[in-house]
């Protein structure tokens, strides 16, 4: 990548996009959300568009982290740390917690800071939670993948542990390299370079990658890779020695928002749909499983790669500029706005690498 200095106008284009890309996604997978395949194809057949339109606006726990992580960069600077950020955790949030962050939470409350937050008696701690908010680390640090990867890890050692954490590195390294590359491919090696060979998580992105050589069509790919992913689970349920975390590896809804079967859905969706905002959005929704999470990543990387100004209007339109949120300061602002006070945080990051 050819990292020169990004005008302020474009760097602020680019965040503009990649926040806008992420409520855009999580706006189209919202509706579509843990919905078997068959159904998402009998009902809606070849998506192209929003299934739902939401009249009175959307909140989505997904970005709602993502501000507390903004808020925590603002209070604490750019220097923070894990405990930062949980701190600020403990400040904002109060509802539309689930899985491994509901179980952080708690810890948090009772003292347990991370890592072990993200780790003690957290059954879900390999869950898509972190990963589904890694891109405000990478919109702070254009094209500074090393340093994206640094907060994107610390903010995931709050609530995940292993696999989890993982998922949240890639995110923040992949939006940071979307600054300068538009290529998926080129993207992909990019983020993927830090990621242990042996983790199943770099063994999902690999198996994704080689289903895409292999298959024309991206549902005979999807096909594939929910089989590996079955293969995959029957191994961690002999694993698993919780009892709870058996039930959740086993129970029909549950193990689709573990992080593996869905990064699998975003390399197939960003390959497949070549750079296209659109095409990958509705492929990722297309296949299922965590769709508001998986779209969401997706609009953001894309949108990041192209700016808002390239945004079709037809993806802006329905929300239009306006994001809803439920924290405890904060309920409703304008993404125009949370895309300036990101840009004035990623300016002084890219001061401090000068």
């Amino acid at each position: 990548m050819n990292l020169k200095p990004l005008d302020d106008s474009i760097y602020y284009d680019k965040v503009y996009g990649g926040f806008y890309g992420k409520c855009i996604g999580s706006y189209l997978g919202m509706p579509l959300e843990m919905r078997p395949y068959k159904f998402i194809q009998k009902k809606y057949g070849e998506i192209n568009n929003f299934v739902k339109i939401y009249r009175k606006g959307v909140i989505n726990d997904d970005e709602m982290f993502e501000i507390v992580g903004l808020m925590a960069l603002e209070k604490y600077g750019i220097g923070l740390n894990s405990k930062n950020i949980a701190e600020m955790w403990l400040k904002e949030l109060y509802t539309n917690m689930y899985t491994a962050e509901d179980v952080a939470f708690k810890n948090l409350k009772n003292g347990i800071f991370p890592p072990d937050s993200g780790a003690q008696n957290n059954i879900f701690s390999d869950f898509i939670g972190a990963q589904m908010r890694g891109e405000i680390w990478g919109l702070i640090a254009p094209g500074q993948l090393d340093i994206a990867e640094k907060y994107g890890r610390m903010d995931a050692e709050i609530s995940h542990n292993g696999e989890g954490i993982l998922g949240e590195i890639f995110i923040s390294r992949i939006v940071s390299a979307a600054f300068y590359e538009t290529d998926p491919k080129k993207l992909i090696d990019a983020a993927i370079k830090t990621i242990p060979k042996n983790s199943l998580y770099f063994g999902f992105i690999d198996k994704a990658i080689r289903l895409n050589n292999q298959h024309d069509n991206w549902r005979d790919a999807r096909e594939k890779i929910i089989k590996y992913w079955k293969e995959t689970r029957d191994e961690l349920i002999k694993q698993a020695k919780d009892p709870k975390r058996l039930n959740m590896l086993q129970d029909k809804n549950l193990h689709g928002v573990h992080v593996l079967p869905n990064i699998g859905i975003i390399i197939l969706a960003l390959l497949y749909g070549n750079g296209d905002l659109g095409k990958s959005i509705c492929i990722a929704g297309m296949c299922g499983y965590d769709t508001d999470c998986n779209c969401g990543n997706i609009g953001a990387i894309i949108g990041t790669s192209i700016g808002e100004s390239r945004i079709p209007k037809k993806w802006k339109e329905p929300i239009n500029d306006i994001f809803k949120t439920k924290l405890k300061s904060l309920s409703e602002t304008k993404i125009s706005d949370i895309a300036k006070r990101i840009c004035k945080i990623g300016k002084r990051v890219i001061e401090a690498k000068k």
